[in-house]
């Protein structure tokens, strides 16, 4: 019932949807009805459904940043099952999106401890501990995912296990990782930036202009994305790229804190 996951969430299905108008999203705890072993077994596998049945529509209504309606699905596809792993992560990323980093750890642990093999737990599970610090721990979870035969995005635990390197210092071992993902197919924005802000730390940044070329042949900029462009290009000494790159940054986002910066001389 669960489609392909992308980075630990999941899209939401038309069946599901139907399913929910058709009475599974009620918040009764259906395992308290039946009186007899196999009604109970029945009813334990229609709560399971019906966690499901929410999470899903608790990973749809994030999607679309309606947060509320969100937190309501997941807290009732808890009640459902409380032992069903995906309720918990999305319940955790939904926590971590409204900022509440306590009780979202809290949720991940969980999720990750009634389910330690989904890899796509352990992807977001790591990125958590990354943002605390723990950086071992992370990278042993990111492990777990980009190693995971099964996973089908391997390369989303790469970048984060490249942008976790980045975070503690380690710009080597970044390098290796967004190498990696790149290798697996990666096409995201971060993948090109996260590689060519490491090869700009670990000096090499005659490549790292020519990885940002193709980041701006293939995306547009961000502030952040600009920010790099315009390290590499002070490195390298290439005034007209660094011109052009200011001239960008200041005229797409001058409000920007990377903007700000530039003028405090930040980036000068």
């Amino acid at each position: 019932m669960m489609q392909r996951r992308r980075n630990g969430t999941m899209s939401l299905t038309l069946g599901l949807v139907l399913a929910a108008a058709l009475g599974l999203g009620g918040c009764a705890n259906l395992s308290q009805g039946g009186d007899g072993g196999g009604d109970v077994e029945r009813y334990t596998s229609q709560n399971r459904e019906a966690a499901k049945v929410n999470t899903e529509l608790a990973a749809g209504y994030m999607e679309r940043g309606e947060l509320k309606v969100a937190m309501e699905k997941i807290r009732r596809a808890i009640d459902y099952d409380n032992g069903y792993a995906q309720a918990h992560h999305v319940h955790a990323l939904l926590l971590d999106r409204l900022g509440e980093e306590r009780k979202a750890g809290e949720a991940y642990r969980k999720a990750h401890r009634l389910d330690d093999d989904d890899p796509g737990v352990a992807n977001n599970y790591g990125g958590y501990l990354c943002r605390q610090g723990e950086y071992d721990r992370a990278q042993a979870l990111f492990r777990t995912a980009y190693d995971d035969a099964l996973y089908e995005t391997p390369e989303f635990a790469l970048v984060n296990s490249g942008r976790c390197y980045q975070r503690a210092g380690d710009h080597e071992q970044a390098l290796v990782q967004f190498r990696r993902a790149i290798d697996e197919g990666a096409r995201r924005p971060d993948a090109l930036r996260g590689l060519a802000q490491a090869l700009y730390e670990t000096g090499e940044v005659d490549e790292a202009a020519d990885v940002m070329q193709r980041y701006e042949r293939r995306f547009r900029h961000t502030p952040a994305s600009l920010a790099t462009a315009i390290r590499i290009d002070k490195a390298r000494g290439d005034d007209q790229a660094l011109a052009n790159h200011r001239l960008i940054l200041r005229g797409r986002f001058p409000d920007s804190p990377e903007a700000k910066a530039m003028q405090d001389g930040g980036n000068e």
